[in-house]
């Protein structure tokens, strides 16, 4: 451990091994603190820009850290574990994992009243999950999001609880809570295992029942429509002397205007045919032709206007633009799932080579400098001190 007011507490450089090496059975191997600074800087070649607050009033505003690591086209921070956690990540007092469990992963955040790990980008993905290969990239989209999952056989984003697996909400006018979209005239835009509920209006260029066939298979009767919202029942009933009165079902009674509904009949033997002589309330009465005294049974279907639904426009137009971004406009095409881990490969690859190459001509020439412009401060700032007690005294 090193300690200093204005110059790095621990110095180390070398052309072929370790810069600083700590080591300990009981405590820290290496151990670093400031107050206004970093505590632990590892810089990679020539370093990277440093941190920068993003909630301060002025851009490109420096932040310390407790470790920072920097590479101009490198990791920052790397951290690797064989059967444990690469990088953990804390807030608050008590942690918010089992401690007792053992956690396998690259990295993991975790607190008790905060979030546990937060991804933000300005003009691309926030956060960005892909396993193995990835999937393929979204039209108009690409993997541009604030949380992007992709996959080529696996789900790309799983969300799982008791309460609610995904959630989505969208506060804006004409917005989208939650869009899927197939390409493949064999796929799927979303498919649900279970009972689904609609609170608003479904809108679909087709809607079908699927219905098993005695010979195992699954069939698609198609709904039939109409410009106006209806509810309809069927029933069958007799006439006595030529009339019969027929009483609404009750249930089917209270979701219809029943001032206004439609009935439909068919005669189930011969006579000289049916009218409705009168209907309203919650019965409607029928009676044969020419005063005939038949005593016949008839079918019939009512068809009632849905008396939840009292502002309705018949043919309304509606837009069925898909809810996809433009493209953007930057000249280049956004990189392939596969095109970004060859990037990244490349980058701790190939260009390691180079960075380490430039890491050895140029770190003997800048860590002298360094240290001579830490000694030139630190006298100056001494001088300072003994000129003011001068004045004083």
């Amino acid at each position: 451990m090193g300690f200093s007011d204005t110059r790095p507490g621990v110095s180390g450089t070398s052309d072929t091994g370790n810069g600083v090496f700590g080591r300990s059975n009981a405590g820290d191997g290496v151990f670093g603190t400031t107050a206004k600074a970093i505590g632990v800087h590892g810089r990679f070649g020539t370093g990277g820009p440093g941190l920068v607050d993003p909630q301060h009033p002025k851009p490109d505003t420096l932040i310390g850290a407790g470790v920072f690591g920097t590479g101009p086209d490198v990791i920052g921070v790397g951290g690797t574990s064989s059967t444990s956690i690469g990088v953990l990540g804390q807030t608050g007092k008590v942690p918010a994992f089992d401690a007792k469990t053992t956690y396998t992963a690259g990295v993991v955040g975790t607190s008790r009243d905060a979030t546990g790990v937060i991804g933000f980008s300005q003009n691309n993905t926030g956060v960005l999950g892909i396993l193995g290969a990835g999937g393929p990239v979204v039209p108009n989209l690409g993997q541009l999001a604030g949380v992007t999952g992709s996959s080529d056989k696996k789900p790309g984003v799983i969300g799982a609880s008791n309460f609610i697996g995904v959630f989505g909400f969208c506060g804006g006018a004409k917005g989208v809570a939650v869009a899927g979209q197939a390409t493949d005239p064999t796929s799927n835009a979303g498919y649900f295992a279970g009972n689904v509920v609609i609170t608003g209006t479904l809108t679909a260029t087709v809607k079908g029942a699927v219905v098993p066939f005695p010979d195992g298979s699954q069939r698609v009767l198609h709904c039939m429509e109409s410009p106006e919202h209806w509810f309809e029942d069927f029933g069958a009933a007799k006439l006595v002397r030529g009339r019969a009165i027929v009483k609404l079902d009750a249930d089917f009674a209270k979701v219809i205007k029943r001032g206004d509904f439609h009935v439909f009949l068919t005669a189930r033997a011969d006579c000289g045919g049916l009218y409705v002589h009168r209907q309203g309330g919650a019965s409607f009465e029928v009676r044969e032709l020419g005063g005939g005294k038949s005593s016949v049974a008839f079918s019939y279907r009512i068809v009632g206007r849905r008396k939840d639904i009292t502002a309705h426009r018949r043919f309304a137009r509606i837009d069925m633009t898909p809810p996809m971004l433009p493209a953007r406009r930057t000249g280049r095409t956004q990189p392939s799932v596969d095109a970004l881990l060859a990037r990244l490969s490349k980058q701790a690859g190939a260009k390691l080579g180079r960075a380490r190459r430039r890491k050895r001509a140029r770190s003997p020439q800048r860590l002298p400098a360094l240290l001579a412009k830490l000694r030139k401060q630190a006298g100056a700032k001494s001088a300072r001190r003994r000129k003011r007690t001068r004045t004083r005294a």
